[in-house]
């Protein structure tokens, strides 16, 4: 679902530094099997990778003037693609109807929440109705969720255009994902930079930042644990050379390789998709 597998077309000052910033923020930029391609350069080259089955494309122009989401807008490209425009202080050109009318799509609203569903049919569907009424009813039963204005929460799931968790009355279903935070240091760190770590590896994935279900970390951190009853979240202590061993050792998908995002800290993130 999350498109940080990037691979990057192009040579030059620009590309490089999409390369480098993304990089840092813990996207993983490689050749191999990527669900994202960014091209710099020319339009034209960018519309050659359009039919690829199951990625995202963003074109930007040579001289980082402007950034333009070409295929998956509406499916979470969009997010990836201001986070570029505001890294190049460039200008985003939105394509989707969404976009164009200040709406989330329902993948979107999936997306910043951690959540997914494998009903895709049902999502074009409830897409068309959030087009035409600009406005869904959610329920959620308790869950933290950031509700764009256009998804307003109600009590009662039978009534509900989507329901997260269990659905009975045939709604379209979003289901969490088990969102995993590591957190890979030596030296005791102070509550606020670990905390602030986990807020910004959230926020480079457009993801709430409340939406932290296990942090890991290599040792038994009593300011870890202070971190977890605010977060609601599990607290689990493996011991590994680095953020990514502690992720493949929990399990789940890494959706961010590890990057310091804080002094003395590195941090990492994974999904489990239940």
């Amino acid at each position: 679902m999350y498109f940080t597998l990037v691979k990057i077309i192009g040579k030059g000052e620009v590309a490089s530094k999409i390369s480098s910033l993304l990089s840092s923020l813990g996207y993983i930029v490689s050749n191999e099997k990527p669900n994202l391609y960014i091209v710099v350069g020319e339009i034209e080259k960018a519309l050659k990778f359009a039919n690829r089955k199951s990625t995202g494309l963003i074109f930007v122009s040579g001289d980082g003037e402007y950034v333009i989401p070409l295929k998956g807008e509406s499916k979470g490209v969009s997010f990836i693609s201001s986070i570029i425009a505001d890294l190049l202080n460039a200008n985003l050109i939105s394509t989707s109807k969404f976009s164009q009318q200040g709406l989330h799509s329902v993948e979107e609203f999936a997306w910043i929440n951690a959540l997914f569903t494998r009903n895709k049919d049902k999502v074009r569907e409830l897409n068309k109705k959030l087009l035409e009424k600009k406005r869904l009813y959610v329920y959620a039963d308790g869950m933290p969720l950031i509700t764009p204005e256009e998804y307003v929460k109600i009590e009662t799931p039978c009534e509900a255009d989507i329901v997260i968790g269990e659905g009975k009355c045939g709604e379209v279903v979003l289901k969490p994902i088990k969102m995993i935070v590591g957190l890979h240091y030596i030296e005791k760190i102070p509550i606020e930079v670990l905390l602030y770590s986990i807020k910004m590896t959230m926020k480079s994935l457009f993801i709430n930042e409340n939406r932290v279900d296990v942090i890991l970390t290599p040792v038994n951190d009593n300011n870890v644990k202070q971190i977890s009853r605010i977060l609601n979240s599990e607290h689990k202590v493996i011991n590994a050379d680095t953020c990514e061993d502690m992720l493949y050792s929990y399990g789940g998908k890494i959706l961010l390789k590890s990057t310091r995002r804080a002094y003395g800290v590195f941090s990492c993130l994974a999904g489990l998709y239940l």
